[in-house]
């Protein structure tokens, strides 16, 4: 206690690549230098500004210290602009611990620290420490006895990996999946004509002769490998991603950890969070699977940063959750769900759209309008789980809000966590008693927006008056 502690060394290397990558114009310039100065005399620049960077970064880590008090925690950092802040330990919501693959070797952590402060972006404080040292500050700042296990806690949660499976076959993940192998396949195409000497678009001007049915039978088959491969990429990503998953809790306390390559380890204050968001994507909506997510502000307004509470759980384990960490989450209100005659509102924009579209392809090539009905089967479905998925409700001190298709989101939230809730409608839909509700949640970055569509504009009641 009261003693000054600093970064481990490792933060000086992450902070030099991050300053090497955003002056990469600099060193990119010495290589020009070569024929203006010759060799020597560019190396010569290159290693008097390597010096440079080493001695700047040294003093930015000289100069980075936090102290931990009795009951707060005290930071600061800056060389020329310096930055003071003191955190009492009751202000604190979350505490992130995870482990990039270098932290793992050299038996470091990253500790991100969050109040839910909303005039900051991201996480106030973030240390990266030796791992005993990280898991010691977040026992002293939740005020939680040192050592303490999952197992002699209350009842904890673990994934098997055929649910890991199921996982990434009925979530995002295959779109994942995908996206890597297109990376891939710039790489790959590229090293073909510089290695193998094979041009790959050879084979596309091939295709393109061919006539319209035969290349699409081919594409077709080509789309549907890919498919396979990606698949396989999505389990491989679910597995390291989720790897070794548990989440438990103490009275006070929501813990979750995971990670094979890049270990995750977060805590929640149970009186600190704000709502859960439960989510499906189509086919998890289809075989009754849900991915949970807490709602902590402060939390998740680093960019990729999620909240994960369950990644997928079936309907009675989603239940069981709530009742034995969540109860206060328990919505039991009523829920107001759109009425039939506003069911058009979900389907005309869908609609012009999908016109407009076999209109330009009947101008390019009316063969190719045939095609588009496959698009306004996409669009009507669509369409059909919006106006399904879509309900509001208020009930005492929690909201709830349903939304979205193809991505289903189930919100329930306290009411202290909404900043404002708007009322907005068209002129057609306030002739037919109709409005959007929108609900702006308190974050740090600028507040988080929650939107329903076309529902009556009565069902607010007193709770907004």
């Amino acid at each position: 206690m009261d003693r000054i502690e600093r970064n481990h060394i490792l933060k000086i290397f992450y902070n030099m690549a991050k300053l090497i990558k955003e002056f990469i114009g600099i060193i990119v310039a010495v290589g020009f230098l070569i024929n203006k100065i010759g060799l020597i005399g560019s190396i010569l620049i290159g290693i008097a500004l390597f010096i440079l960077i080493i001695l700047y970064e040294f003093l930015l880590w000289r100069k980075n210290f936090f102290i931990v008090g009795e009951n707060s925690i005290y930071h600061q950092e800056g060389v020329f602009n310096i930055k003071k802040v003191e955190i009492p330990f009751e202000r604190i919501n979350t505490i992130d611990i995870s482990q990039r693959l270098a932290e793992r070797i050299f038996k470091a952590s990253t500790i991100k620290i969050d109040t839910g402060e909303t005039s900051n972006k991201g996480s106030e404080l973030k240390f990266t420490l030796k791992k005993t040292r990280a898991e010691e500050l977040r026992d002293i700042l939740l005020n939680r006895k040192t050592g303490g296990d999952a197992e002699e806690n209350e009842k904890f949660y673990t994934i098997k990996p055929r649910e890991l499976i199921i996982y990434s076959l009925i979530s995002n993940s295959v779109l994942k999946g995908i996206g890597i192998l297109f990376v891939v396949q710039q790489f790959f195409d590229q090293y073909l004509k510089d290695f193998i000497h094979i041009d790959t678009s050879f084979y596309i001007d091939k295709l393109q002769k061919e006539d319209i049915y035969h290349a699409i039978y081919t594409v077709s088959f080509i789309v549907l490998g890919l498919i396979v491969i990606s698949i396989f990429l999505a389990i491989a990503y679910v597995f390291l991603k989720y790897y070794d998953f548990k989440m438990w809790s103490d009275r006070n306390k929501i813990y979750v950890k995971y990670g094979a390559i890049s270990r995750k380890n977060y805590s929640f204050d149970r009186k600190k969070i704000k709502g859960i968001h439960i989510k499906q994507t189509v086919l998890m909506q289809f075989l009754g699977f849900f991915t949970m997510e807490i709602e902590s502000i402060g939390y998740g307004d680093e960019e990729g940063e999620k909240a994960i509470l369950y990644p997928m759980c079936s309907s009675l384990l989603k239940d069981e959750i709530i009742k034995n960490l969540l109860g206060e989450f328990e919505y039991r209100g009523n829920i107001a769900k759109p009425n039939r005659t506003a069911g058009f509102r979900f389907f005309y924009k869908k609609v012009i759209f999908w016109a407009v579209t076999a209109l330009v392809c009947f101008f390019i090539k009316p063969e190719f309008v045939i095609f588009t009905l496959i698009l306004l089967l996409f669009l009507l479905i669509m369409g059909y789980l919006e106006f399904k998925n879509t309900a509001f409700g208020i009930d005492g001190s929690l909201i709830y809000m349903c939304c979205k298709g193809f991505n289903k989101t189930q919100s329930i939230l306290k009411m202290s966590a909404v900043q404002s809730l708007t009322l907005s409608r068209t002129y057609f839909q306030h002739k037919k008693g109709f409005c959007d509700y929108s609900i702006i949640l308190y974050s740090s970055n600028l507040g988080k927006v929650l939107t329903v569509k076309n529902l009556k504009d009565d069902i607010v009641g007193e709770s907004f008056k």
